[in-house]
């Protein structure tokens, strides 16, 4: 089935990380990702919680593409709720839709889930460029930081 691997995309790569205020674990904090296929039109929405550490995980967000040439992209977010209270977490316009393409420009047979660091005290609105090969930028916004971003010129 070599052949059709190259039709699958990942809309949300595989991702874990840890929310936290200011270094206090946020225990039993949900996190809702969405990942909109613009091509398709498509929504997927997974939740999942923090353990006793603040710690979290999502499991990758895979899509069959049958026009592999024709530009897709995905739109994702995590939002946080916790005690009532609500923060978006990430915020960005994923266009490299491969495994790590939100950090990598290229696929990376070795990338490993995308780590974050969620600080409840950030402010929402804060950003981190992400430089990638070719002069593709990318805009995170929210109250995550990406760990290990790989920038590269």
């Amino acid at each position: 089935m070599a052949f059709l691997d190259g039709f699958q995309f990942y809309l949300f790569s595989a991702l874990k990380g840890r929310v936290h205020n200011n270094g206090t674990p946020l225990i039993g904090a949900r996190l809702t990702r969405t990942a909109l296929d613009t091509y398709n039109n498509k929504t997927y929405t997974d939740i999942t919680q923090t353990d006793e550490q603040g710690l979290f995980s999502f499991s990758p967000v895979k899509i069959w593409i049958f026009r592999p040439l024709l530009h897709h992209e995905s739109r994702q977010t995590i939002n946080i709720e916790f005690h009532g209270q609500h923060k978006l977490a990430w915020k960005m316009t994923k266009n490299c839709l491969h495994h790590g393409g939100e950090i990598a420009y290229q696929e990376d047979a070795k990338m490993t889930p995308i780590e974050v660091d969620c600080n409840w005290a950030n402010d929402e609105d804060k950003e981190q460029g992400i430089i990638k090969k070719v002069k593709i930028s990318m805009v995170l916004t929210g109250i995550a930081t990406i760990i290990n971003v790989k920038n590269s010129s």
